[in-house]
C-alpha cells in the first residue's frame, strides 16, 4: 500500500500564535467510542473481527453468538497451545499448532431443537497442511436405539483434500433416520483461506455446501429426493448435550465461526468492512474565547478508500450523541463552515473501504492545534467628571487596534459591579460616556474594558478603578 501523509491547512497551522496548543484527539481512547472499527496497532482500519490483532483475545470473543450465546451454552475452552494469527478479514483468528489442539464449545442446557430447525454453519479455513482425515469439526453423541448403539451428529473432515461433511442420524423422515456425506467440491490449498459453510433449510429439504459462497454440492432431504417431495426434519436431541470440538487433528488456521439457527444463500466474503466511523468526546477548551487553527488528521489510503473528518463546534456543552447540532465537513483545505472559534468541539473519522473492499484506510491520529484569542488592549487613563447633581463624565484612552466598543462597569462599592441595580454599559467604539440618573449622596466606583481583540469579540481585562461623586 503507498502510504501519504496528510495534514490539513498547514499554511493557517504555521500561522498561528506561537503560543498554540495541540490536542491529541486520540490520547485518551476510553473517551473515543467507535462504530464497526477496530484499533490494530495505535491505528484504526475497517476490521471484521472485535479483537485487535496485537492483543491476546479471550477465544470466546472470536466465536459468533447467536447459537453459542451464555443461555444456551456453558462456555468455551481450549486447548493450552491455541495460538492467534492474523485471520481471513483482518482481525484475530485461531491457529491450531498440531494435531490436539482444540476449541470445545460445551453443551447446550436447551435443546437445540428449541432453537432452529434450519441452520447454517460457516467459517474461515486455512490449512498449513492438507493431512487425511484431519477433524476440523465434530459434534458427535453416541445412543442407544432399542438396544443398538448408534451415533449422532454433524463431522467435517479433510479427506482426499477437499472438506467432507457428513451428517449421522441427525435428519428423519417418518421416524426413520439417514446419514447424508457431501464430498464434492474444490480441493484445497495450504496457506490459503477459504470460506467453507453447510445450510440445510428446514422448508424445502435443501442442504447445501458452499465454498466462498458457490454452492459446490446440493442435496435434497425429502422425501421424493427433489424439490417437489416433502422435506426431512432435523433432529438435535441426541446430540444437544454433546460438546461442539474444533480441531483434534486439524493443523491451520480457523476464523470466524458461526452456527446460527437459519439458512443461507449469501455470506459477507469481504476483507473488511464498507465503512466505519470514529466519534471523539466533546472536547471542552475551557474557555469562548479558543481559536481553533487547524485540525490535522495522519492515516493512508489508497485504490478509491478514503476518510472523511467532520467536527462540530459550540459555546455550550453538548452531550456526545446529540442530534441537535450538525456535523461539517473539514475539507482538504480546512475551510471551516463556520468561524472556528469555540468553546467545545467533537470530532468524528469515517472510513470508507475500496469498492471491492479488499482495501482499508488507516487512520492513525487526529490532532487539534488551537490557541487563545488574542485580548485588545486595556483601557487606561480613565477618568470621572462630576457634571450635576446626577451625572458624570467618563473619558478614557482607547485602542488603535480593531476594538468595536467598551463595557462601563460601576457600582457604589469599590470592585463590586454588575448587580441588579448597576448594569455595565456597552458603548460603542468610542473613548467618552455621560452616566447620568446618578444618587448624588453617593460615590461610585467605575472600571472600563474594551471589547474587540481576535475575532473581534473578546473582552479585555478592566481599566484602573476611578471614583466619583455628582455635584451637589
Amino acid at each position: 500500500m503507498r502510504y501519504i501523509v496528510f495534514f490539513i491547512a498547514f499554511i493557517l497551522y504555521f500561522t498561528a500564535s506561537l503560543s498554540a496548543d495541540v490536542y491529541n484527539v486520540f490520547s485518551n481512547t476510553n473517551n473515543i467510542y467507535y462504530r464497526t472499527l477496530n484499533i490494530v496497532t495505535n491505528s484504526f482500519i475497517l476490521n471484521h473481527s472485535s479483537v485487535a490483532e496485537d492483543s491476546s483475545p479471550d477465544v470466546a470473543s472470536l466465536f459468533e453468538k447467536s447459537i453459542l450465546d451464555t443461555a444456551y451454552s456453558h462456555g468455551v475452552t481450549r486447548s493450552s497451545d491455541i495460538k492467534y494469527i492474523d485471520g481471513a478479514n483482518g482481525g484475530a483468528a485461531i491457529l491450531f499448532p498440531n494435531i490436539e489442539s482444540f476449541i470445545k464449545i460445551e453443551h447446550y442446557e436447551d435443546k437445540l431443537n428449541d432453537v432452529m430447525n434450519s441452520f447454517t454453519i460457516e467459517f474461515y479455513l486455512n490449512p498449513y497442511k492438507i493431512r487425511m482425515n484431519s477433524q476440523v469439526l465434530s459434534k458427535m453423541a453416541i445412543y442407544n436405539d432399542n438396544g443398538v448403539t448408534k451415533y449422532s451428529g454433524i463431522r467435517a473432515n479433510i479427506i482426499n483434500g477437499r472438506l467432507v461433511w457428513q451428517f449421522n442420524n441427525l435428519f428423519t423422515y417418518n421416524g426413520e433416520y439417514t446419514n447424508i456425506t457431501l464430498s464434492r467440491g474444490e480441493y484445497l490449498k495450504e496457506n490459503v483461506w477459504r470460506h467453507h459453510s453447510i445450510s440445510f433449510d428446514a422448508s424445502t429439504g435443501k442442504l447445501v455446501k458452499y465454498i466462498d459462497g458457490l454452492e459446490e454440492e446440493v442435496v435434497y432431504l425429502t422425501s421424493t429426493g427433489d424439490k417437489t417431495g416433502s422435506p426431512y426434519y432435523v433432529d438435535f436431541s441426541h446430540m444437544a448435550l454433546d460438546p461442539l470440538y474444533l480441531g483434534q487433528g486439524f493443523i491451520g488456521g480457523v476464523d470466524s465461526f458461526y452456527f446460527t439457527p437459519s439458512y443461507k444463500q449469501s455470506f459477507n466474503l469481504y476483507k473488511y468492512l464498507e465503512n466505519g466511523e470514529i466519534i471523539s468526546k466533546v472536547i471542552d477548551f475551557g474557555s469562548t474565547n479558543t481559536f481553533i487553527d487547524s485540525v490535522n488528521y495522519m492515516g493512508s489510503f489508497t485504490n478509491g478508500s478514503y476518510i472523511d473528518i467532520y467536527y462540530r463546534t459550540s459555546d455550550y456543552y453538548f452531550a456526545p450523541d446529540d442530534n441537535n447540532i450538525n456535523w461539517q465537513l473539514l475539507d482538504d483545505n480546512n475551510v471551516f463552515a463556520n468561524v472556528n472559534r469555540a468553546r467545545y468541539i467533537q470530532i468524528r473519522a469515517v472510513l470508507k473501504s475500496n469498492i471491492d473492499r479488499n482495501i482499508t484506510p488507516v487512520l492513525n491520529n487526529i490532532d487539534i492545534v488551537y490557541h487563545s484569542g488574542r485580548l485588545p488592549l486595556v483601557p487606561d487613563n480613565l477618568t470621572a467628571e462630576p457634571l450635576n447633581n446626577n451625572s458624570i463624565m467618563l473619558r478614557w484612552r482607547g485602542s488603535h487596534e480593531n476594538v468595536s466598543g467598551y463595557k462601563i462597569y460601576y457600582g457604589t462599592k469599590s470592585g463590586v459591579y454588575n448587580n441588579a441595580e448597576h448594569t455595565p454599559i456597552v458603548v460603542g467604539n468610542q473613548t467618552e460616556y455621560l452616566l447620568e440618573g446618578l444618587n448624588s449622596q453617593e460615590v461610585y466606583y467605575f472600571r472600563v474594558t474594551a471589547i474587540g481583540g481576535e475575532g473581534g469579540n473578546i473582552e479585555s481585562g478592566f481599566s484602573e478603578e476611578v471614583y466619583a461623586r455628582p455635584v451637589q
